[in-house]
């Protein structure tokens, strides 16, 4: 069965029930998509519950993680240094990718976690 799409509405309404408190998995439930769909637009438009967690230091992980048999690389200080250095030249996703051999989309992903994380900073300030 294909994934559902999710409209403005349904976007509207993650925003809404994630601003309210409500989880992952109970905005996906409500929604009818996958609860990783919500993670992505909460990430994607930087979304956080009322009171969110303090995030943990970065650079804690070990360097390859498995996931789903998968070998998964952790980002680096310099990784996440070269990615914001040439997001501000104006290179695009898959530039990025090429230089840092990973996928435009985990570079993608990665600009929105660190701007999450400096955005969060910046409110505990």
């Amino acid at each position: 069965m294909p994934a559902r799409r999710l409209n403005p509405e349904d976007i509207e309404r993650i925003i809404e029930m994630r601003e309210r408190g409500r989880t992952y998995g109970v905005i996906a439930r409500v929604l009818g998509c996958s609860e990783s769909t919500v993670s992505y637009h909460c990430i994607r438009l930087a979304i956080d519950p009322p009171n969110p967690r303090r995030l943990p230091p970065m650079g804690g992980r070990p360097p390859v993680v498995m996931r789903n048999g998968h070998a998964v690389r952790a980002y680096t200080a310099e990784d996440d240094a070269r990615i914001l250095a040439m997001d501000a030249e104006g290179a695009s996703d898959s530039e990025m990718g090429r230089a840092l051999g990973r996928r435009a989309h985990s570079v993608r992903q990665r600009l929105m976690t660190l701007a999450r994380r400096e955005a969060r900073a910046e409110a505990c300030a």
